[in-house]
């Protein structure tokens, strides 16, 4: 039986063994438990507005792509149910009296929006894809124009210097071809490296159970943008530190060291992590980490310097050979022979 994930695409037999296990299982059975409701805002909040607690009343990314669709795609249809699909995804769409219901595609209540609050965000989509719609052929008129300037321009210089199109051309040197010219990255390239770099990572992960269904999810959506394949690829980004900041998301919300979320709220905090603009702050990190290191060094230098002067000061000093006490010399006995006799005084004992 073939299996598919939640963005749809086939899932590898351990990416099944993974999303399959008990521990998984079980988890997934409790998130679907926990529904949030958005209410009416005062102020439209731009959709990929990133999350930073449960009860701030944003969508977040993921959320925000399911809410943006359904606006776009089905909210002025006179049926009250409708299906969408985002990032991949189908979710169920119920409109009611006062609020508007998403489900997963089992049916389960994911969260639901205040009629008011859509009402207003629908009016807000339209607007924004009407600017893009004008703003998209306001560049591809401007476009045109300026092609039909340089055309005109260009035949211009060519009458006046009787020049024909093969002659400038031969006569063109290396020396006239600009060299300051910046390299864009190609966009495949650019997805690729982010593939590789988090195949990478997921392969050297000692814990393939909750890295295979995470990093399975953002090599799809590498895939489909191109926005989040420029932000994985980035030198400060690491699949460690991604973890880090989901463990730290979840501990946010957890009640009594205890914290149960959602599989599609764990892949929104990854695209959240990746998305943050988080390189000064990382830079900052490293300065303070290397300023640590640098004063450890000092300390361990100036301590063996210290214990080096004071095993000097306890070693006993050499003496020198000229301050040395001299030998005294030994003292002659009166009661040595002395050609061939006696000292008498000896004899008596004086």
């Amino acid at each position: 039986m073939e299996t598919k994930g939640f963005n749809g695409s086939e899932i590898s037999e351990k990416n099944k063994e993974a999303l399959q296990s008990e521990a998984w299982q079980e988890v997934r059975k409790i998130m679907k438990t926990e529904i949030q409701h958005f209410t009416e805002a005062p102020e439209i909040q731009h959709f990929a507005t990133v999350k930073v607690s449960k009860n701030d009343n944003v969508y977040g990314v993921v959320w925000g792509n399911v809410v943006r669709e359904y606006l776009k795609t089905a909210y002025s249809g006179e049926n009250a149910q409708a299906d969408v699909v985002s990032d991949g995804i189908t979710y169920k769409v119920l409109k009611r009296e006062e609020v508007t219901a998403f489900y997963d595609a089992d049916g389960n209540t994911l969260f639901d929006v205040a009629n008011g609050r859509l009402e207003k965000e629908y009016e807000y989509v339209m607007k924004e894809d009407k600017m893009t719609a004008v703003s998209e052929e306001e560049i591809d008129n401007a476009a045109e124009a300026e092609e039909k300037n340089a055309d005109l321009e260009k035949k211009d210089a060519d009458k006046e210097t009787g020049e024909t199109q093969e002659e400038k051309s031969e006569g063109k040197s290396e020396s006239d071809v600009p060299t300051d010219d910046i390299e864009v990255p190609d966009p495949v390239s650019v997805k690729q490296m982010a593939k590789e770099k988090l195949e990478k990572e997921m392969k050297a992960d000692k814990d393939k159970t909750f890295a295979e269904p995470v990093i399975g999810y953002l090599l799809k959506r590498c895939e489909d943008d191109l926005g989040l394949a420029q932000d994985v690829v980035q030198e400060h980004k690491t699949w460690k530190k991604c973890l880090d900041y989901i463990y730290g998301q979840a501990r946010k919300q957890a009640t009594e060291n205890r914290a149960v979320v959602r599989n599609d709220v764990v892949y929104e905090w990854a695209e959240d992590y990746y998305h943050k603009d988080d390189k000064a702050e990382e830079e900052k990190k490293a300065k303070k980490e290397a300023e640590r290191k640098a004063k450890q060094k000092k300390a361990a230098e100036e301590r063996k310097a210290k214990a080096k002067e004071n095993s000097a000061k306890a070693a006993p000093t050499p003496q020198k050979k000229e301050d040395m006490p001299k030998e005294q010399p030994k003292s002659k006995r009166n009661g040595k022979d002395m050609d061939g006799q006696l000292d008498m005084f000896f004899m008596m004992g004086m």
